[in-house]
């Protein structure tokens, strides 16, 4: 009898199983999906078989040269373009003079395939449909059938009320040899939904044999985890004899004190710790490693995956060569892909899916999918929330994240704003609608950019400030607090917290809140921008440089409503979040951001009145400031505790500090009032230039101290500094933890890049 197995599917609802392995290579109890289709069709007589591939098509060829062929001839079809399941036959068989058996790739069975066939010659089909009764049918192709057996129709995966049929399709055909002249041939086509309706159409005549015995269609992972669980109860033959009463090996048991409970499987060279207990329906494959006080119950672990102590595996799958680290556990329909690793205690919850090659961080609960980069151990990075776990930021990743901040100490009140993208208003609705919803009052700014919002949320005396904006085709979401600072460490934990374990209380509808309009508040952040300069700007020749035209029409207004004239004596440049600006003159070039901030702060000191500023802000400033007698008072990016208290008070009345257009406005104005040129007040500054760097480490930060290796390096509240005759270093880990900021600062640019040089050198070297 000839043979067509359908080998060619992408098994893409066993990813990430399948992203290394073809489906019909998947294991069930150490044997391959492919192998079990192989041996019935030999037990049933067919001795010419053709395999149809498409995807990984190397590796199926691969397995077949190296197992046995057992009298049967084996053909392999490769598909080079997509040509459906009837297509592939025709292609693969072209003609027969006798009835063609077709077997779908992804289930195993005991059907009598004698049986069907004695059917088949005496009804007279062309085409005989193998049927198996099913409980719930809404997962499985129907045939609709008379008392006869004759086919009428079809219908698939309906819901229960339009269920009246419980035969499901197993994919299994008989066909007569005329039928594959109604196949087109190099084209794509479906048994089910082509060739079949239209014999159906022309009357022809179609059979629905019902089948006695086992069948499984391991269309996803419950129902992969289900059929092993069904070898091991005996519904299918089980590749390897019984030890005992339901423990199945390839060898010898091995050695140590833990516990099986039955059934189970156990492949060879596998290694089980004391204390851990195997099963019920547990399936350890050849080389496994199973740690001190482990479960495993209703799991798989396939070929060489290690479960480390004290770990646990419940109703999950653990790829080839994947690691559960010590204390980690995966919980229902959780999948680890080949090759990934699981930090220690972390926690993958139920129906997660871990892609291959991924490295998942120490304590983590994971609550979705990570099928790019890495997990990561907290959702804030320096730029912000630009991913969750390791997923770009989507809809149900913004749910979640405002979710968790409604629930933080900051989330009664919170201010949103986007950059006015599609995508951007999208993630709002969700964000805003979550909020109200857990009973967070919204107030919605519109749309604008990361300076105008923290201006916002200062002015409007609220907890917290998120905003919105889509960058590289990822959404970003930056938050700030009260008076539009950075957020504390300890709301940061709140938050993330919250969302990783999915810990969210539920909210009675009656708490529910109104998002409040608070777009009328640009006309406010322009006239406040008006203020900043003081001043008239009419000896100003100024124009603007950004990206962002709402920045740039709000500027020009400004300056329009000062009477600035319109020419380009300065130019401003600005970034497009509004955060910094840098200017150019013709006398004196391009002046970075960080001179053009110590102009403003020296009028501040000059005015007797001390600065709040980042840490990160140039140390000459406090020798400005002390010229003067006056004070720098910083504040931290991420502060633990209130150490900073003073400084962030101050800062709630110097927006030019971190508002750009604030910035800009207040030069113009101490142009104006001193009547001096921009390259005039430059040259009463102190020499200095800046160098700022972000390099990568191979170490942990905690010890820096010890890699520089220098008597002049002083830990801060936050990061390193290093004085030295020479200049001022500071050095400050990144979020991740796996590269640092360096600014080296001195007296002319030469030596800033010699000392930055120096520094790297020196982290490259340790």
């Amino acid at each position: 009898m000839k043979a067509v197995i359908l080998a060619g599917g992408f098994g893409t609802r066993l990813r990430p199983m399948t992203c290394t392995h073809p489906k019909p290579l998947v294991k069930l109890l150490g044997k391959p999906v492919l192998s079990y289709i192989l041996d019935w069709l030999h037990q049933n007589h067919a001795d010419d078989v053709s395999l149809t591939l498409a995807y990984l098509p190397e590796s199926i060829e691969a397995y077949l040269e190296a197992r046995p062929a057992n009298g049967m001839q084996i053909h392999c079809f490769r598909e080079e373009t997509p040509l459906g399941t009837a297509g592939s036959v025709k292609a693969a068989v072209q003609t027969t003079d006798e009835p063609l058996l077709v077997v779908s790739g992804d289930g195993v069975c005991d059907f009598d395939l004698q049986a069907a066939l004695r059917f088949h010659r005496e009804t007279g089909a062309q085409v005989t449909i193998v049927c198996k009764k099913v409980d719930d049918p809404r997962s499985y192709g129907l045939v609709y059938a008379d008392q006869k057996g004759r086919v009428t129709g079809f219908c698939e995966k309906p819901d229960w009320n339009a269920v009246s049929t419980d035969l499901a399709n197993t994919g299994i055909y008989i066909l007569e040899p005329g039928v594959l002249s109604e196949i087109p041939a190099s084209e794509a086509y479906d048994f089910s939904k082509d060739l079949f309706p239209k014999l159906l159409e022309k009357q022809c005549h179609l059979s629905a044999f019902c089948a006695e015995g086992y069948w499984c269609d391991i269309g996803d992972f419950s129902a992969y985890v289900s059929c092993q669980r069904d070898i091991l109860a005996g519904k299918l033959h089980p590749p390897v004899p019984a030890l005992a009463d339901g423990v199945f090996a390839k060898q010898a048991l091995p050695s140590g004190q833990y516990d099986l409970v039955p059934p189970v499987y156990i492949g060879k060279n596998v290694s089980i710790g004391d204390g851990a207990v195997i099963g019920p329906n547990a399936v350890l494959c050849d080389g496994c490693f199973v740690g001190k006080h482990t479960k495993i119950t209703d799991s798989v672990l396939l070929p060489s995956s290690v479960a480390q102590d004290g770990s646990s595996v419940n109703s999950a799958v653990l790829c080839e060569n994947a690691m559960l680290s010590c204390g980690a556990a995966l919980y229902e329909d959780s999948v680890v892909g080949a090759g990934s690793v699981i930090g220690k205690n972390t926690a993958v919850g139920p129906h997660v899916k871990i892609w291959p090659k991924k490295i998942i961080e120490d304590g983590m609960r994971v609550s979705g999918n990570i099928k790019y980069g890495s997990g990561q151990s907290g959702l804030f990075s320096d730029n912000g929330i630009c991913s969750a776990q390791g997923m770009p930021m989507d809809a149900v990743a913004c749910a979640q994240f405002g979710l968790a901040l409604a629930q933080s100490s900051v989330g009664s009140r919170v201010g949103l704003a986007t950059d006015g993208k599609p995508a951007s208003r999208a993630a709002y609705h969700i964000l805003a609608g979550t909020l109200t919803a857990q009973g967070s009052s919204v107030w919605n700014f519109g749309d604008g950019f990361l300076s105008e919002l923290y201006f916002f949320t200062a002015f409007c005396n609220l907890p917290a400030g998120v905003f919105i904006c889509e960058k590289y085709g990822k959404i970003q979401i930056r938050l700030c607090c009260t008076g539009g600072l950075p957020l504390p460490r300890g709301v940061r934990r709140e938050i993330e917290s919250c969302y990783q374990n999915g810990d969210f209380s539920r909210t009675a509808l009656s708490a529910c809140k109104e998002i409040s309009d608070m777009t009328s508040l640009e006309s406010m952040y322009l006239r406040e921008l008006s203020r900043e300069a003081g001043v008239p700007l009419h000896n100003q020749s100024v124009r603007v440089l950004c990206h962002n035209e709402k920045i740039h029409m709000l500027l020009e207004d400004c300056l329009f409503r000062l009477e600035a004239a319109d020419g380009d004596e300065i130019t401003l440049k600005l970034n497009n979040t509004g955060t910094a600006v840098s200017a150019f003159h013709r006398e004196c070039g391009w002046i970075p951001f960080d001179k053009l901030l110590t102009l403003c702060c020296k009028a501040d000191f000059a005015d007797g009145h001390d600065v709040a500023l980042r840490t990160d802000a140039p140390y000459v400033l406090n020798r400005l400031a002390g010229a003067y007698g006056r004070r720098v008072l910083r504040y931290l990016e991420i502060p633990v505790d209130d150490a900073d208290k003073d400084a962030r008070q101050l800062a709630l009345s110097q927006l030019y500090a971190r508002d750009a257009l604030f910035l800009s406005m207040r030069l113009l104005g101490i142009l104006q009032k001193t009547g001096k040129s921009l390259p005039a007040l430059l040259h009463d500054l102190p020499v200095f230039s800046v160098r700022r760097k972000v390099v990568p480490i191979d170490f942990p930060p905690t010890q820096l101290l010890g890699v520089l290796h220098a008597e002049n390096a002083k830990p801060l509240h936050e990061g390193v500094a290093l004085h030295s005759t020479r200049g001022h270093v500071f050095l400050m880990p990144m979020s991740s933890g796996k590269s640092l900021r360096i600014l080296a600062e001195a007296d002319d640019y030469e030596t800033s890049r010699e000392l930055c040089g120096d520094i790297e050198e020196r982290l490259r070297n340790h």
